[in-house]
C-alpha cells in the first residue's frame, strides 16, 4: 500500500473518533515509517546485444615448401691464350759446372743438374717427346743461362719409353761423344731427370743400344 493512502486512512479514523459521544481511546498502532520517494533510481544500463561477429584467431599455415636442389654448376675451363694453344711445358735438364749443388741436385764432379722450362707441342707421350727435345739441342751451352749440355755432340733417338708400376724403361740408340770422365754422370743425370720430372715415375732404367747406360758409359761407349 502506498504511503499516501495510509495517511488518508489515519485522518479518517481521527475524524470519526471526534464525532463519537463517548470518548474512546485512540489506538496507536506501531508507527509506520513513511518513505517519500526521491528520484527514482537510475536503471542499470543495459547492454544492447550486438550482432558484431566474434573474431576467432585462426592459425594460418604457410604452404609446405618443397626442397629444391640447386642446379649443378659445371666448372668452366680456363681460357687458353692463342700463343699457348696446342702447347705444353716440360722441363729439360742441363749442368751448372762446379756449382756444388747450389742451383740444383749435386752430381758427378761437384756439379749441379738444373731444370729449365721449355714449351713443346702437346702430346699424349710426353716422356718420349721430352727426351727427343733434349736430344735435338746441340748447343754446348743452353742459351744465355751458361748451363752446360753434355749431350751437345751426341746423336741419339728414342726407340721406346714406357712407365710400368712407377718404373720408366727407356731404350735409346745412337752415339755419344763425350768431353771427359765428368761428362759420364752429366749425361746420365740429364736423361734420367727428364723422366723423373713426371709424378708417375719413381725409378728409371736407360738402355743405350741395348746396354744399360751406366755400363755403356763406363766402357766409354762414345
Amino acid at each position: 500500500m502506498s504511503p499516501i493512502r495510509l495517511v488518508t486512512i489515519a485522518l479518517v479514523a481521527v475524524a470519526l473518533s471526534g464525532c463519537s459521544s463517548e470518548p474512546t481511546s485512540l489506538l496507536v498502532s506501531t508507527p509506520t515509517r513513511i518513505f517519500i520517494p526521491t528520484s527514482p533510481p537510475s536503471p542499470l544500463p543495459t547492454v544492447a546485444p550486438t550482432n558484431a561477429p566474434v573474431l576467432t584467431a585462426t592459425a594460418v599455415l604457410a604452404p609446405p615448401t618443397t626442397a629444391t636442389t640447386a642446379p649443378t654448376v659445371k666448372p668452366v675451363p680456363l681460357a687458353t691464350s692463342t700463343t699457348a694453344a696446342g702447347k705444353m711445358t716440360i722441363k729439360l735438364f742441363f749442368v751448372a759446372i762446379n756449382d756444388n749443388g747450389v742451383s740444383g741436385k749435386k752430381i758427378g764432379c761437384n756439379d749441379s743438374i738444373v731444370a729449365v722450362d721449355r714449351p713443346i707441342p702437346a702430346t699424349q707421350a710426353p716422356l718420349t717427346a721430352s727426351l727427343n727435345e733434349l736430344f735435338s739441342i746441340h748447343d754446348k751451352n743452353y742459351g744465355q743461362s751458361g748451363l752446360y749440355n753434355a749431350l751437345a755432340n751426341a746423336n741419339l733417338k728414342v726407340d721406346s719409353a714406357a712407365v710400368v708400376n712407377g718404373k720408366a724403361t727407356i731404350n735409346i740408340s745412337g752415339t755419344l761423344n763425350l768431353g771427359g770422365e765428368c761428362d759420364d754422370p752429366r749425361v746420365q743425370a740429364q736423361i734420367e731427370e727428364v723422366a723423373l720430372q713426371f709424378s708417375t715415375v719413381k725409378q728409371v732404367s736407360v738402355f743405350l743400344n741395348g746396354i744399360p747406360l751406366e755400363k755403356a758409359l763406363s766402357q766409354k761407349g762414345n
